[in-house]
């Protein structure tokens, strides 16, 4: 079985989503790779802070400490990207099915 992280993103002008396909049996080992209690001992980020860019990037909802430490900021994402890489996972966008597509 294939568990699917979704995020969304949206301008103005366009909506779009991505997911992350992660087969059942690596969920935990990335899960454990993802967490961010080692950023939240070197960094002093308040749990239960998660990896949200924005959030990262401004400082907000935990991330406060890194505001003004950009490279933190760029040791976190480094962190999160191996660690996806590292792991038995599928990434891109999420198409768009045909329409009168009802195939689950």
């Amino acid at each position: 079985m294939l568990l699917a992280y979704v995020d969304e993103s949206y301008t103005r002008d366009r909506y779009s989503m991505a997911a992350l396909l992660v087969p059942d049996d690596e969920a935990i080992s990335l899960t454990r790779a993802l967490d961010v209690a080692g950023a939240a001992q070197a960094y002093e980020v308040v749990p239960p802070a998660e990896l949200h860019g924005p959030d990262l990037l401004h400082g907000n909802r935990g991330w406060e400490p890194t505001v003004s430490m950009s490279r933190a900021t760029i040791r976190v994402y480094h962190a999160a990207f191996s660690a996806i890489a590292d792991n038995k996972v599928a990434t891109g966008t999420i198409p768009r099915r045909p329409p009168g597509d009802d195939a689950a």
